[in-house]
């Protein structure tokens, strides 16, 4: 039985949370009304949560969180799915319409709608997002795991987009990963599946082990803007997944001659970067802008997921329950967990 009322975290300034207890929601035209079966912690939720705010996903006061797979419960007559059914449910949908979505650009939809609120008890699912970002969830495949999907598939365009801009065979070249948060380790995850050579660079060494397990073939400890035994490594692929200029640096840096950088990790508004312009002329280097991910890339993170659940599973270190939410950002932030779980209803 559903009830009338649920619980709703909202972030509501730096550092802040509330957890609101609000009227059960009730599906409009071409709506999904679902019980959250698991929602998981990120970076993004951290730097969102310090900050108070993001540049483009939200405003405050807001629901918080966006990575989320659940049961719907409720289903207007329009919608593709039917009560019973889960499902995994992007954060995003794009108008399949504008230039950048007719060239198979979708993460840069001049009309992109984003989707929070994924730390709740129930979430309602807006028509333009269940008709082109709800996905079923893979037979089998455990909540918590499931509610990887966004996360990896932003890590598996950051690939595709390194590939695209690669002249060779990736089996022949060598990747550098700064930084192995849960993005860093599935990012190498992705580039050790190419057959790339891969590095890694972070300074805690709990982090280090768990990206042996994801396939790195060297570790280094060290934060991105510091001296270490990289200052003279030069890679074909390097990728920051830290979001900080530090990292942007590094990746600029360690950059062979005719590699590529994915800039992935998101800086804060006005941070520079400072390049070598002789270098990235004349050796044919190039610099990645990577952002979100495409329709295709979800569907192939799911893929992914359902085919090796086990190694994602590595990253989820705890689970908390709802009321707890702030602990499970606090264990990120002081890096004690990779991610967290909640499970605002657990079996």
């Amino acid at each position: 039985m559903i009830p009338k009322h649920q619980n709703q975290a909202f972030l509501t300034g730096p550092g802040s949370l509330e957890l609101r207890q609000l009227p059960m929601p009730e599906p409009g035209p071409g709506e999904l009304l679902i019980r959250v079966d698991a929602a998981t912690t990120c970076g993004t939720d951290v730097k969102v949560f310090r900050r108070g705010g993001h540049p483009t996903m939200l405003t405050l006061p807001a629901p918080f969180g966006h990575e989320v797979t659940g049961t719907v419960v409720r289903a207007d007559a329009g919608a593709a799915q039917t009560e019973g059914d889960t499902v995994v449910v992007g954060n995003s949908a794009a108008c399949g319409r504008c230039q950048p979505c007719r060239h198979k650009r979708e993460n840069l939809c001049r009309d992109l709608v984003y989707l929070n609120g994924a730390f709740a008890d129930y979430m309602l699912i807006p028509a333009v997002v269940a008709e082109r970002s709800v996905h079923p969830r893979p037979p089998g495949l455990e909540p918590v795991i499931a509610a990887l999907a966004e996360p990896l598939a932003c890590a598996v365009h950051c690939l595709e987009r390194s590939l695209a801009g690669w002249s060779g065979p990736p089996t022949e070249a060598r990747a550098l990963i700064i930084g192995c948060g849960p993005l860093g380790l599935m990012l190498t995850d992705l580039f050790r599946s190419v057959r790339t050579r891969v590095s890694v660079l972070d300074p805690h060494p709990h982090r280090l082990a768990v990206a042996e397990t994801f396939g790195a073939a060297e570790t280094h400890r060290g934060r991105a803007g510091e001296g270490d035994d990289l200052a003279e490594e030069r890679f074909d692929f390097t990728v920051d997944a830290t979001g900080s200029p530090a990292g942007w640096q590094r990746a600029v840096s360690c950059l062979a001659p005719g590699g590529v950088a994915a800039l992935f990790g998101g800086c804060r508004p006005g941070a520079t970067l400072k390049i070598d312009a002789e270098r990235v002329h004349y050796q044919e280097q190039t610099l990645l802008g990577v952002y979100h991910y495409r329709p295709a890339s979800f569907r192939a993170a799911l893929d992914r997921l359902w085919s090796a659940p086990e190694r994602y599973g590595r990253l989820i270190e705890r689970e908390l329950p709802l009321d707890r939410l702030t602990d499970a950002l606090d264990l990120m932030i002081s890096r004690r967990a990779l991610k967290v779980a909640i499970r605002p209803h657990p079996d």
